[in-house]
């Protein structure tokens, strides 16, 4: 009789990664049989280019743990995309897959007040990936795309600022966003920017924002506006979006504005069409060599923006290595050198997450 064990230790690793597809519906006998299989390793790796300095300290909150953003040297970041779902054995399948392709953190971003199901969900997603997951919360209106629950337009700004440091303790948040304004900023929109400012100020996490996708060189400079006017260091936030900047509308004049007034310029739109921002993705390569050209690349910082299905990698896409595997050749093929994509994917956005908790 043959040894039952070393039957399946023959299976070829396309077999057994067909055999997980089969019982993937099974959820936790998909996750023993992928448990079994011996770890890839990684086909491309993003290696510390030129390490931060940072703060006695400081860490990078993550769902499984406070880690020493030294820890973080190997493994690109990603500072916004959205990995939270019920389909929990989904998401831990596509990190895995993205882990292969070079990604070691990624942070989910939160449009609106997360209900408990969807914290249990991202927790278990964070207990079966190896790859770092940061959870990042507030709230969000671009009222193009999505509007506030009456309760926020209801509540007073210092109300939000109890809340949302409430939460980002019981919820172990590693960051403010995607906090967002519609191409006019409304007046709640303002109170909900200063209430995340605030609540900045007292926990010291680190904040991300959304500009419309309609090309809003003005919201950024607004964003900027009101946070800093509430005392925060720009160094601590990125203005998102800033890859939907059309060429006719002077994106370099808008990143170089951010990234003087000490923001990171965030490029999250990448690697993947966007149904409201046709620009092709020859013109957001230019926007990042027309940033190292003027000698910005400490505040560069990419990501794709991406939760859809469809473009998962077990579909039709690269899901969210996005980045690595669809945008980053375009960058080597235009020249960039390796040890700038590598500190662009590293080192920048461990130095935007990384916080020195309060005492």
């Amino acid at each position: 009789m043959t040894d039952p064990t070393m039957r399946c230790r023959g299976y070829s690793r396309r077999e057994a990664l067909g055999m997980l597809g089969t019982v993937a519906a099974t959820g936790a006998g998909a996750a023993a049989f992928g448990a079994a299989l011996p770890p890839l390793r990684a086909q491309q790796t993003f290696m510390s280019a030129e390490p931060p300095d940072f703060p006695a300290g400081a860490v990078i909150r993550t769902l499984q743990g406070d880690v020493d953003p030294v820890e973080l040297a190997e493994g690109a970041t990603l500072f916004h995309e959205h990995v939270g779902r019920a389909d929990v054995d989904l998401a831990v399948e596509e990190l895995a897959a993205c882990a292969f392709d070079g990604l070691g953190c990624i942070v989910d971003a939160a449009t609106g007040r997360r209900t408990p199901e969807q914290v249990e969900h991202l927790n278990a997603i964070a207990a079966r990936s190896e790859v770092r997951i940061v959870m990042a919360g507030g709230y969000f209106e671009d009222i193009g795309f999505a509007i506030y629950p009456v309760r926020v337009a209801e509540m007073s700004e210092d109300e939000l600022v109890e809340e949302l440091v409430a939460d980002a303790a019981a919820q172990r948040w590693g960051a403010f966003g995607e906090i967002a304004s519609s191409l006019e900023m409304r007046p709640d929109e303002r109170k909900v920017h200063r209430a995340v400012a605030r609540a900045h100020l007292r926990t010291g996490l680190p904040i991300f924002t959304h500009t419309p996708h309609e090309s809003c060189p003005s919201c950024a400079m607004e964003q900027m506006d009101v946070i800093e006017g509430v005392g925060v260091d720009l160094s601590r936030v990125v203005i998102g979006h800033m890859a939907t900047i059309r060429p006719e509308h002077d994106p370099l004049a808008t990143h170089t504005a951010v990234a003087r007034r000490g923001a990171f310029v965030g490029l999250d739109t990448l690697g993947h069409e966007m149904s409201r921002s046709d620009i092709p993705a020859a013109d957001k390569v230019r926007m990042v060599q027309d940033l190292l050209d003027a000698g910005l690349e400490d505040h560069i910082l990419l990501s794709s923006d991406q939760g859809n299905v469809r473009q998962f990698k077990r579909y039709y896409g690269h899901g969210w290595a996005s980045v690595l595997m669809q945008f980053v050749p375009k960058l080597r093929y235009a020249g960039v050198p390796e040890e700038t994509i590598r500190k662009i994917l590293v080192d920048n956005p461990r130095r935007f997450l990384a916080f020195v908790p309060p005492a």
